[in-house]
């Protein structure tokens, strides 16, 4: 909260207050914001550094102050929007109204909220991406995990199209990584994968062997990463973008559930099979072109079929749900 001083820096982001809302109604929602959406998604540690930086003359730490404002406040009214001018009493709850003053009607609060989540949303990416690119400077900030086959959004949506949103990327890390343990893993072979992880991990140069064997996983990663995190994490799928969201977005507007829940369903089972059609993919290359000398845990290992029969050692089946290897 120290990140927001006046009500002027507020209202420099929204017009959507008036005169006499005051800094102190709105800083348990800034608090909550803060909580909710900007720490998970830049850390504890660098919201910490960067409240020191406040009266910074560092151009980098003065952009980085205003880039992380933006989506703070943004993200705060969009939580006080439903609580503001309502109150609760012994008669009930009571909406405060006037002669000159009445509740909007509710498209308009809904019309509202949807506008400062979108927007928060892209000044949330907006504050990632400069993060991302100025880590020697910002080095409380962590990011993704330095050992993931894919690392970043723009990586991600090469494959899968998340708009490039590093949210929803931040958001998919631990499915990411379950994805690699439970379907690449047992396809590439323990110590294979074991050996791939260590180059990144280690930022070595990769052999071309181990950039042609990357460049195959990351397509099945990517796919069956979305397919299981439509159904482990709040994403929604509107007609502007791709969105995660510590809660469903607008969650009062059925129709948009209802159009939402189709496409999300849609999405889920096309890219469970693509996911497992570049698997396959996978293991018939690993198949046709291991050797003794070329992918050599693999070679050696129960899964290897052979150029002849390429994919019969290692079947597997998957329901989305449970995997089996056989």
């Amino acid at each position: 909260m120290s990140l927001i001083q006046s009500i002027d820096q507020v209202k420099a982001v929204s017009s959507i207050l008036n005169a006499s809302v005051s800094l102190d109604l709105l800083k348990p929602y800034l608090s909550d914001s803060e909580v909710q959406f900007i720490r998970p998604a830049v850390g504890r540690e660098f919201l910490i550094e960067l409240g020191t930086k406040l009266d910074s003359t560092d151009e980098s730490w003065k952009n980085a102050v205003s880039l992380v404002r933006k989506p703070l406040i943004l993200y705060g009214l969009y939580l006080a929007i439903d609580e503001l001018g309502v109150s609760l009493s012994g008669q009930g709850v009571q909406v405060a109204a006037s002669p000159t003053n009445t509740p909007a009607p509710q498209f308009k609060v809904m019309n509202s909220k949807q506008n400062l989540m979108s927007r928060a949303n892209s000044a949330l990416d907006d504050l990632l991406e400069m993060l991302e690119w100025n880590k020697t400077t910002f080095t409380s900030y962590k990011g993704a995990d330095p050992d993931l086959f894919i690392r970043n959004a723009s990586d991600f949506s090469k494959y899968v199209d998340i708009r490039g949103s590093r949210r929803v990327f931040l958001a998919m890390v631990p499915i990411i990584r379950s994805i690699e343990r439970k379907f690449i893993q047992p396809i590439v072979s323990d110590g294979l994968f074991d050996k791939l992880k260590s180059a990144l991990e280690e930022s070595i140069d990769l052999s071309a062997d181990y950039k042609s064997l990357i460049e195959l996983i990351k397509p099945a990663l990517a796919h069956l990463s979305m397919a299981r995190s439509l159904d482990e994490i709040s994403i929604d799928i509107l007609d502007w973008g791709v969105f995660s969201n510590a809660e469903s977005t607008f969650t009062n507007i059925m129709t948009k559930q209802t159009a939402n829940r189709e496409r999300i369903l849609a999405m889920q089972s096309a890219n469970q099979l693509d996911g497992d059609a570049e698997l396959k993919s996978l293991q018939i290359f690993l198949d046709k072109n291991a050797t003794k000398d070329r992918y050599s845990d693999y070679f050696a290992s129960a899964l290897y079929s052979g150029a002849l029969a390429p994919g019969t050692a290692n079947q597997y089946s998957n329901n989305g749900k449970t995997l089996f290897f056989a």
